[in-house]
């Protein structure tokens, strides 16, 4: 007896199952087109990106046509971005909803105000950022850095200051018991 194909489209899996596994075909027409501009990164996005964009989709449909086309847009420049750059836009976001709206219009206004020689010079000034290791969103207290130890080859000045720190037993080159 012959197997017949069925048309009727495959409903998307459901969000308590892993998204990894969710590929372009499992999701509804509604979100393909919501997010048309992911479709060649789809595939490479984690969970929790999925799921981040999954919960745009679903308000796209109600938004006006020029909102629509501003959301796809900005999906694609979103999609361009290398995976680098998609972290650095992250962190930056992270750091401007530090600032309050107010601060924030009141100082673009002030950038604005600004002449292009003096946008020049304010980007020049901009430390550089390390390469190769992962900047943290948010400064790490002293007491869970570990002190860099002090060797033959560490500056004599920072050899100073460590020892001035620490007295030690200069027959057996150990710390000092401090008394209580």
């Amino acid at each position: 007896m012959p197997l017949l194909a069925q048309t009727t489209a495959v409903p998307p899996k459901p969000l308590s199952t892993p998204l990894m596994a969710l590929g372009w075909q499992d999701l509804s027409a509604v979100q393909r087109q919501s997010l048309k501009p992911l479709e060649a990164t789809w595939s490479t996005l984690n969970d929790g990106h999925k799921r981040k964009w999954i919960a745009l989709a679903h308000n796209y449909p109600q938004l006006a046509p020029t909102e629509q086309a501003k959301m796809h847009s900005r999906m694609a420049e979103w999609a361009a971005l290398k995976p680098r750059a998609r972290e650095i836009a992250r962190l930056n976001f992270a750091e401007t909803k530090k600032v309050t709206p107010a601060e924030r219009a009141s100082n673009w206004e002030a950038y604005q105000a600004l002449s292009p020689e003096e946008k020049k010079r304010l980007a020049k000034k901009t430390p550089t950022k390390p390469t190769g290791a992962a900047i943290s969103t948010k400064p790490l207290p002293a007491n869970k850095l570990t002190p860099v130890p002090v060797t033959r080859l560490s500056p004599e000045t920072d050899r100073a200051k460590f020892t001035a720190q620490q007295a030690i037993d200069p027959n057996t080159l150990l710390p000092l018991v401090q008394p209580k």
